[in-house]
């Protein structure tokens, strides 16, 4: 059991660095801030540690048994919950962006949530090439 946290707080924390990599590249690029996402963070080690950290604690729900033979649905599916916490949370409250962190632009909503599925989905991919321990993560448990 310890192994299986250790490799989903690993995939959590790969989801954080790829999805904290895109959110810096398209914002860096332009792209974001034109179609209303106005977050373009400095890619410093401070930024992207936070980042990698938080993820790497949201990974474990990466063991949530839920489309296990679907890595792709289950990353897509369970990046809905650190997305939830972005904007619900986050962004709010932490942040002081407004409501659903609007105040950072109207696409806040939609940018977040393709940043929160991409988090799931790098991170589950991860998980599933690299868990020594197999491809179903809950075979054999009770």
């Amino acid at each position: 059991m310890l192994m299986k946290i250790l490799f989903v707080l690993l995939a959590g924390g790969f989801g954080g660095l790829t999805s904290g990599l895109l959110v810096w590249a398209l914002g860096a690029l332009g792209v974001t801030p034109t179609l209303g996402f106005n977050m373009v963070p400095d890619l410093t080690v401070g930024w992207m540690g936070r980042r990698v950290g938080a993820s790497a604690v949201w990974g474990l729900i990466f063991l949530i048994p839920i489309y296990r033979n679907a890595p792709w649905i289950k990353g897509a599916v369970l990046g809905l919950l650190p997305w939830l916490s972005s904007i619900l949370w986050v962004l709010p409250q932490v942040k002081g962006a407004g409501f659903l962190g609007m105040d950072l632009g109207v696409g806040t909503p939609v940018w977040t949530l393709f940043f929160g599925v991409f988090w799931g989905i790098s991170g589950t991919l991860f998980f599933e090439k690299f868990n020594p321990q197999g491809r179903d993560t809950n075979k054999g448990e009770s």
